[in-house]
């Protein structure tokens, strides 16, 4: 017998439950009331931990070998907005469609760059392709004669 640290009746049987992230001692109609019952696991998800992963490559930006070739196209926002127009869908609809929030199909319309799991949901939905073959935008000048900087050779030539 103690007293419940809820609805504070005295004389009853507690048991020890969490609720956000205290335990407290709780007595059965409070927690019957409040739905503070130890939660029951899905099977799938019970199954899915007990599998044993592999090992995950290495995330980061600057592993070359995990890099995609391709990359979201720079008119990604336009791409978006003219598929969702051409199927009559206001941005609310297809968020829903997407299982994501509306602020999230109006950042990425107005350019903000979605994760990579938003963009394959948006290429799910609205059926279009937003990534593209990387391509290389650098660019290089070779500089013949007089106007190149002294390099060590010139240095060395000159001692």
């Amino acid at each position: 017998m103690g007293e419940c640290e809820l609805c504070g009746a005295v004389k009853v049987s507690v048991k020890r439950v969490r609720t956000g992230k205290t335990e407290v001692a709780a007595c059965e109609r409070c927690i019957a009331k409040m739905n503070l019952a130890p939660k029951v696991e899905a099977p799938g998800l019970r199954r899915a931990r007990a599998m044993p992963r592999a090992p995950s490559p290495r995330k980061g930006k600057n592993n070359i070998m995990t890099r995609s070739s391709k990359e979201l196209a720079d008119d990604f926002p336009r791409r978006i907005s003219q598929a969702r127009e051409t199927r009559q869908w206001s941005q609310q609809e297809l968020a829903q469609r997407m299982a994501e929030t509306v602020n999230i199909v109006k950042a990425t319309e107005s350019g903000k760059r979605p994760t990579d799991a938003v963009i394959t949901k948006f290429e799910r939905a609205l059926n279009i392709s937003l990534m593209v073959e990387r391509s290389a935008n650098e660019t290089r000048h070779v500089n013949a004669g007089p106007s190149r900087g002294m390099t060590f050779g010139d240095y060395l030539n000159d001692l």
